[in-house]
């Protein structure tokens, strides 16, 4: 009985050793590459994630690579500007392994571990990141900071170098940039003169806006007091001919216009509260003596030297020669 157990459990465990040499197991996570007596090919490569069989270990291979995301720090590296100026850079780097296409393949025959290919592209990394010298500090700097440029021509590099090795980088980016002091100093006092000239540039802008705004400023009120002069002109014109017409009409009542200029000109300076001494025998105040005598349907007269006027002095006319009989 008991060689009999001994016997089921030793076929047991030979099954669990001919399944583990003759399956293997793709995580969802990563590749595999399946390489039969030393040789792939492009269906090599296994992607689909699941249970894949084999033949025993000593005919197939398996070669398993993550290919999420992986990330390299750079050390502080001294890069010499375009203007002659020296800054400290670390960058970091994430990267992956290419799954598609014969991307896999490419990685393995590449590097031969995993270790390796992380030395290998941190390497070529740090030389990448020398690129950033062809900048000026001043370009780095700023609200309008070239820096994203130069992290973009850095993983350019490396995607032109990297891409037949099986290695995608994914993305580099500056997590610190520094300054020397003999650096910070010329940046700093470039940067205030880069400031002034802007600053003086806009200064002389904006001048040149206000010169302009005051000229149109100006051409627009010469225009309104034309118009204005034009159109007070035409209703001087206007007025001009309404009152002819109105001095041609008074011409003809001469007494009665009078007598109205001297009701306006009462009514005008008796309109409000007013004290006056006057003397009654004078026009047009004679009107508010009660005393002087009228005759029926005539206007009242002022007085002079005591007389009351019989009639309305006019200014005298000039006579003409066939008036006086000569």
């Amino acid at each position: 009985m008991s060689k009999l157990i001994a016997t089921i459990v030793g076929l047991i465990l030979l099954l669990v050793l001919v399944l583990f040499s003759t399956t293997y197991t793709v995580p969802f996570t990563g590749v595999a590459i399946q390489s039969r007596f030393g040789e792939t090919n492009d269906d090599s490569v296994k992607r689909e994630p699941g249970l894949k069989f084999r033949l025993p270990v000593f005919a197939d291979k398996i070669t398993m690579y993550d290919t999420r995301l992986r990330l390299i720090e750079s050390p502080i590296e001294t890069v010499k500007t375009a203007d002659d100026q020296q800054v400290l850079v670390k960058a970091f780097l994430l990267w992956r392994v290419d799954r598609e296409g014969d991307g896999p393949l490419r990685f393995m025959r590449s590097f031969e571990t995993e270790e390796i290919a992380r030395d290998d592209i941190s390497d070529d990394f740090r030389s990448a990141i020398l690129r950033m010298g062809q900048y000026e500090i001043a370009d780095l700097l700023g609200n309008e900071s070239a820096l994203s440029d130069a992290e973009e021509l850095i993983r350019q590099q490396l995607e032109d170098k990297l891409a037949a090795q099986g290695v995608i980088p994914v993305q580099v980016g500056v997590s610190q940039f520094l300054l020397p002091p003999n650096s910070a100093r010329a940046v700093l006092e470039r940067m205030k003169a880069t400031r002034e000239r802007l600053a003086t540039a806009e200064r002389s802008k904006g001048d040149a806006e206000a010169r302009s705004i005051e000229e149109d400023a100006k051409n627009q009120v010469n225009k309104i007091l034309a118009f204005a002069s034009a159109r007070a002109a035409e209703i001087q014109a206007q007025g001009n001919e309404a009152a002819a017409e109105y001095l041609e009409q008074m011409g003809e009542e001469e007494e009665f216009a009078i007598f109205l200029t001297w009701l306006d000109t009462l009514e005008a300076t008796l309109g409000q509260y007013t004290t006056l001494f006057l003397d009654t025998r004078m026009a047009p105040w004679h009107l508010m003596d009660q005393a002087l005598s009228t005759d029926d349907g005539q206007i009242p007269l002022p007085m002079t030297d005591g007389v009351q006027l019989t009639e309305i002095m006019t200014p005298a006319t000039p006579v003409t020669d066939e008036e006086s009989g000569e």
